[in-house]
């Protein structure tokens, strides 16, 4: 099986190959064809030229191709859970979640494009209006990450074709399969031709070739602070605008009166969901001094108790994550959590469970004197630091030091207490005294080094425009 770039509603050759390998097995399983200057020029020139027809439909007709899109993609569900499942490493049922998701944000959209408007300020001068529209920005470059690549690509590309806007898409170098299966759904539901392209590749050839393309107006790009920093400084010398969705070390602050013996299956999912690859998963659990060996005991208890297994097994709670590179990172970054203070309560220890495949237990860590490094830093795996505090403003001090800002938790009855953390804790969504997915009519995005710009909801919509303002005498 071969892999290729979809330009113009069709296949295309790539200009070199690279393996696809299975996360669950370290073994080879397709190929990629992929894009150099050359392709990626031609999807850009596609997207260009058919930018002006597919701005000029009416917001009704191009709601109507997004709802179309959205029920293809669950005609084909199941081919696609399993694809993705695949090349990510995640659980059938947790790929199938995926796809059905992806597909409930195209149909948001396709509602939400009708209430976008301007506006006409009522000035009262003689003879004359102002007004301020909102235009679709053009071109749009959008990049996806290997851990949620429907998720993600969803919430860029459904907004940005019900704005008018025509896309190229690049996902992850390991995880093309899925996004180019979407492309061929959405084309059988009547997308046309070079609305919505895709170049595959790795970062360095492909991804760099696409950002310093001169055509695309925006950039939208979920993945790694390193990475999005370095697509903010190119995207700097064209004046482009970006929309960052970066890295995330999310704190939850666990009271003493939260009620956390019910609480704490949702604690472990999110510190563990897809293999704790996840931006906005628990990695630090600041627990209240009176409560911390109660809590750690069951928290071990818990986090034991899950199943790693390849992802097509029905019993499967956790899959391997993604690749070697991401394994190897995660062992590293425990053993210098160690080295540098912290308690191995649980998992880590540098055995793996299952062989071969990029296995990696449920990990939990204790820094009870704030030493290791690892508190400040993304690990993209299932591993939790558990910090202990005296008062919530020990707490709120030491969450707000990281330099990422994208979510937190909070957990206590004490509703005073949760609003003042409310605002005092630096990130962009936070949950309290209960965790659930991110609502599509709701912004998501983060502060301070986690990103720039918000998807999802009317906010998420309207990054996909230009402000033109008119004044208008008569």
């Amino acid at each position: 099986m071969v892999h290729r770039c979809w330009i113009n509603g069709e296949e295309r050759e790539g200009e070199w190959r690279y393996p696809l390998v299975d996360p669950s097995t370290g073994e080879v399983f397709a190929e990629v064809a992929g894009a150099g200057m050359d392709l990626v020029h031609g999807a850009m020139e596609g997207a260009g030229k058919a930018f002006p027809g597919w701005r000029s439909l009416s917001v009704h007709e191009r709601a109507r191709v997004l709802r179309a899109v959205a029920r293809s993609i669950r005609s084909g569900a199941d081919r696609l859970a399993r694809l993705l499942s695949r090349e990510v490493g995640k659980p059938l049922s947790s790929a199938l979640d995926e796809v059905l998701s992806a597909a409930s944000v195209f149909d948001y959209f396709a509602e939400e494009a009708s209430r976008m408007s301007g506006r006409i300020p009522l000035l009262g001068m003689d003879r004359e209006h102002v007004l301020i529209l909102r235009e679709p920005i053009g071109v749009v470059l959008a990049i996806t990450p290997f851990n949620y690549p429907l998720s993600t690509l969803s919430a860029k590309v459904a907004p940005a074709l019900a704005a008018g806007c025509t896309v190229v898409a690049k996902p992850d170098e390991h995880t093309p399969a899925s996004t180019l299966e979407v492309a061929r759904l959405a084309a059988q539901a009547g997308l046309p031709p070079g609305v919505f392209n895709i170049v595959l590749g790795d970062g360095p050839v492909t991804g760099r070739a696409a950002v310093s393309h001169p055509l695309p107006r925006l950039v939208t790009f979920t993945g790694s602070t390193t990475v999005g920093k370095e697509i903010q400084r190119a995207c700097a010398d064209r004046v482009k605008r970006v929309v960052l969705e970066l890295g995330g070390n999310c704190p939850a602050i666990v009271c003493g009166d939260a009620p956390w013996r019910d609480l704490m299956p949702q604690l472990v999912a999110q510190c563990y969901k897809n293999s704790g690859q996840y931006c906005y998963r628990i990695s630090r659990l600041y627990v209240a001094g009176g409560i911390l060996e109660a809590f750690l005991d069951e928290l071990v208890r818990q986090s034991e108790a899950l199943r790693l297994g390849p992802p097509h097994e029905a019993t499967t709670d956790l899959g391997p994550l993604n690749n070697a590179e991401i394994l190897t990172r995660v062992e590293r970054q425990v053993q210098e959590a160690v080295s540098g203070g912290a308690e191995l309560r649980s998992g880590g220890g540098g055995v793996r469970p299952r062989t071969p495949g990029f296995y990696y237990p449920p990990t939990v860590l204790v820094d009870r004197h704030r030493s290791s490094g690892i508190r400040f830093e993304e690990v993209f795996g299932p591993v939790v630091v558990v910090i202990p505090f005296d008062g919530p403003e020990e707490a709120l001090e030491d969450a707000n030091a990281s330099p990422y800002g994208l979510a937190g938790y909070i957990f206590t009855r004490d509703l005073a207490l949760a609003l003042h953390l409310v605002g005092k804790l630096e990130v962009g969504s936070i949950w309290v005294n209960r965790i659930h997915q991110a609502y599509p009519e709701v912004p998501f995005g983060g502060m301070k080094e986690s990103g720039l710009g918000r998807e999802k909801s009317g906010y998420g919509l309207e990054e996909f425009t230009e402000l033109k303002s008119v004044y208008l005498s008569y």
